[in-house]
């Protein structure tokens, strides 16, 4: 729909004739596609009069005031509601009344409004293995619906998936608009996209976005973002009063907890590979922090609200019996490894769930550390004498909203760029955050027919004018008949993981996504946190979170098995996923995997996860900075020298992205983990031991970092399951001579992974006739 604005004084816009007159605007001419007149000044916004199509406009005297501004709606606008239908306002994680754009858009429109949230358990299997996951997203439902109800409204509760209920329902109330926040995660842009074929075409869909600063679009770097970033954007507050439900809507009721457990569990499991579904049942439930508080977050907003200002004003009085549990947590995850690390450790679901806003933590925070400027610095903490300093909470608040609204915002502008894939990035929320990864779905229309990607797609040449580095045949495989992500491929192969290394990214696999997806196999780059695009939150970054950051990505997002290949430290972190979690992994292939070989080794009797003896926080904190401006400065020279064979290839784009990534706030967190990272288990401990699945190594015999060549003899004489290839690269062999890497991985699957049919994966017969 396209709306107009019209200034008093103004003589005409577009057809529609306005004039003048002493103090007042008079119509003159028909307004032929009118359906309201709106007199907007500030914030508010007031109907004035209603038109069918058609019909001349009565005279509108409106009180000229200053800064006024006529609105004339038309049929096509966007934003107003043209057929007298209510307007459906859909929740999914955004389970708040405050500081919601989107329902201020509703109750501005003027008409009547109808909130809708379904569960969709499909959906929802990310929430059975979270601390409280499936109980907390119960808790603010009710607790929204609760709200609703005092405002004179209800919330609607739907069943099933909303492509169906939502149409259903727009049905029954001949509904005109559906309002709903735009999305950034993959899977929830698939069940957007169906509800918008499903909804008929009368129908305007308004999707709206939160941003805490005004400047728009946000820059992908975060240093040009802070400089040109506008003002701060305050938060919306609640309403005050609502009008009711059409009569004769039932609203329903929010499910029992073991129903809506039983439900997300059967719809998990039937779309997942046996060997998944087995892991998932196994497995503990994740458990971030544990406290008092803890229970207060699953109570829905309001009891989310009153945690944040005590947080907030925790270290205020750290004597006092309410703030001791709050306090004890702060102070377990205010450590030198995570400094700022609190806020995002406590209210993590409480923004997943969307029960706060970013831009309400983020006007909260600054409001009380202005409160706080004059008070004293430190306040004595709890525990050992530890000592919490005043404005801590306020700046870890406020960090972690403005790391997610960055982020969120750079996800968003990924939609739209080119990628070295050929398909837009996707993104996945693992525990909250924000995670990038890449696939190539495209090149399966291309090559509907597994095997017969052409010569150039093998070569992975993702250099401009195509000329490869070389070319090769693939073996006569018979691979998988790729799938829609989230369902089985009816054939039994598993799917390819592409791990990158320190300080890369997914998108560095640039020359095997598009070729392996090519030869029919489902393949997968993901980002870790803390790399790339995906978010860099106060975290305590190890070996054992990105090791598990893989765990639940091959069991959310990719819901089979894997050959998984890791380059650098990559190549580590996927042989520990392979040792601990060997049921998701058929085949391991490291690409100059960073970790020693100690044949001596045995597993130490005290706990492995806890940090080596680290130098003091300050030393720490200077040889981060160092270490953090030498790598900025010197990303060419280092790329050239780690490619060796090829230096063409690494070539402009890889170099910049690896400078865009170091801009963003955070990114120096991670760097500082580095020196917190708990003492590693030996590659052949990991691979021989603990794993004892085939693994190849694709060595480059050329990398500057190491004696390769000794290296990788080294590991293939303590490990009667590793076979090794030398290449004639560097340290990232599969980016520098991708023909060479791709021959040896396809390879590989065909004659070692998939030769053996006990080898292959167990897929449920209702999941494969699905597919």
């Amino acid at each position: 729909m396209d709306t107009f604005v019209l200034h008093s004084g103004c003589s005409a816009v577009h057809g529609f004739a306005l004039r003048a007159q002493d103090s007042s605007l008079v119509s003159t001419k028909v307004l032929t596609r009118c359906a309201c007149v709106r007199l907007r000044s500030g914030r508010t916004t007031t109907r004035l009069v209603k038109h069918q199509a058609g019909v001349p406009a009565a005279r509108l005297v409106l009180a000229a005031t200053l800064g006024s501004r006529l609105v004339l709606a038309t049929a096509h606008a966007t934003t107003a509601n043209t057929t007298g239908g209510p307007t459906l306002v859909w929740f999914k994680h955004d389970l708040r009344l405050d500081d919601h754009p989107g329902l201020q858009e509703a109750v501005t429109a003027g008409t009547s409004l109808v909130p809708v949230f379904c569960f969709d358990p499909s959906q929802l299997g990310h929430l059975l293995r979270a601390s409280r996951g499936l109980e907390g997203l119960l808790g603010a439902v009710k607790a929204l619906k609760q709200g609703f109800q005092q405002l004179g409204s209800d919330l609607v509760i739907l069943w099933g998936p909303p492509e169906e209920q939502l149409p259903m329902l727009v049905d029954q109330l001949q509904a005109s608009s559906l309002i709903l926040e735009e999305e950034v995660e993959y899977r929830w842009h698939k069940a957007v996209d169906k509800v918008r074929a499903a909804l008929p075409d009368h129908v305007t869909v308004q999707p709206w976005k939160m941003h805490i600063f005004s400047q728009l679009p946000y820059p992908d770097n975060y240093k040009q973002f802070k400089q040109r970033r506008g003002s701060q954007l305050h938060p919306i507050e609640a309403p005050q009063h609502l009008p009711a439900l059409p009569s004769g809507l039932d609203a329903g009721q929010v499910p029992l907890f073991s129903e809506l457990k039983d439900a997300v569990a059967a719809a998990s499991s039937g779309r997942q590979a046996a060997e998944v579904a087995a892991l998932m049942q196994d497995l503990p439930v994740t458990q971030t922090w544990l406290s008092q508080i803890s229970r207060q977050l699953v109570d829905g907003e309001l009891a989310v609200q009153s945690a944040l200002h005590q947080y907030l004003q925790c270290a205020d009085s750290p004597s006092s019996a309410a703030n001791q549990d709050l306090l004890t947590a702060v102070l377990s995850s205010e450590v030198p490894a995570t400094p700022l690390g609190s806020f995002p450790a406590i209210f993590n679901q409480a923004l997943a769930l969307g029960t706060l806003s970013r831009r309400r933590v983020y006007h909260e925070a600054q409001l009380q550390q202005r409160k706080k400027k004059e008070g004293r610095k430190w306040q004595a903490g709890l525990q050992k004498k530890k000592k919490i300093a005043l404005d801590v909470p306020h700046r870890s608040a406020a960090n972690t909203a403005e790391v997610s609204d960055f982020h969120w915002h750079l996800a968003s502008s990924d939609r739209v760029r080119d990628t070295k894939t050929g398909d837009a990035a996707r993104h996945w929320r693992w525990r909250g955050f924000i995670t990038d990864y890449h696939t190539a779905e495209s090149v399966l229309q291309e090559y509907p027919t597994a095997g017969s990607p052409t010569e150039a797609m093998l070569a992975g040449d993702h250099r401009p004018g195509g000329n490869g580095s070389g070319s090769s045949s693939a073996p006569d495989a018979q691979p998988s008949s790729s799938a829609a992500e989230g369902q089985l491929p009816q054939s039994s192969a598993p799917a390819f993981l592409l791990v990158h290394g320190f300080g890369a990214f997914g998108e560095q696999w640039r020359g095997q996504i598009k070729a392996l997806t090519a030869a029919g196999y489902q393949v997968y780059a993901p980002t870790f946190p803390g790399y790339g695009r995906s978010e860099k939150q106060a975290l305590a970054y190890s070996q054992e979170l990105w090791r598990d950051f893989l765990r639940d990505f091959v069991l959310e997002v990719v819901g089979r098995p894997v050959v998984i290949a890791g380059n650098s430290i990559g190549g580590f972190i996927s042989a520990s996923l392979a040792a601990d979690y060997p049921s998701l992994v058929k085949g391991l292939v490291l690409l100059n995997s960073a970790g020693k070989v100690d044949k001596s080794y045995t597993p130490p009797t005290e706990d492995p996860s806890q940090p080596a003896k680290v130098p003091p926080k300050l030393l720490v904190d200077a040889a981060s900075q160092g270490l953090f401006f030498f790598l900025r400065t010197s990303v060419a020279r280092t790329l050239t020298r780690l490619y060796p064979v090829a230096p063409g290839n690494a070539d402009e784009w890889l170099g910049q992205e690896i400078l865009r990534a170091a801009a963003d706030p955070g990114a120096l967190g991670v760097f500082r983990s580095v020196f917190y990272l708990p003492k590693p288990r030996p590659l052949n401990y990991l691979i021989q031991e603990l794993y004892g699945g085939p693994t190849l190594v694709l060595q480059g015999a050329k990398d500057p970092l190491s004696n390769a060549v000794a290296r990788a003899k080294e590991l293939e004489a303590a490990c009667r399951n590793v076979r090794v290839q030398m290449l004639n690269a560097g340290h990232c062999p599969h980016d520098e001579v991708p023909h060479l890497v791709n021959d040896g991985l396809l390879n590989f699957m065909q004659t070692t992974v998939c030769k053996d049919e006990t080898k292959s994966i167990d897929v449920p017969e209702h999941a494969a006739s699905s597919a």
